[in-house]
């Protein structure tokens, strides 16, 4: 699996066990949730600088991007 698809499927996951809407999550990060749409199906990749807002609207560790992705 691609990285930006295993990053939003993950995101998608935590997404869902925090019981958050795509719109909440969107307003969460300043953006569409066409957008978060995207980005969970890995059509958008998402930018490294965005990281930390979703690390922060998810309630996750920075490190919690990385685990499992291939180098």
């Amino acid at each position: 699996m691609r990285n930006d698809k295993c990053l939003g499927f993950r995101i998608r996951q935590r997404r869902h066990e925090l019981r958050m809407s795509l719109e909440q999550l969107g307003h969460a990060i300043g953006c569409t949730y066409q957008q978060i749409q995207k980005y969970e199906t890995g059509k958008n990749a998402i930018k490294a600088t965005l990281l930390p807002t979703f690390a922060t609207a998810l309630d996750v560790p920075l490190t919690w991007f990385f685990e499992g992705l291939e180098a």
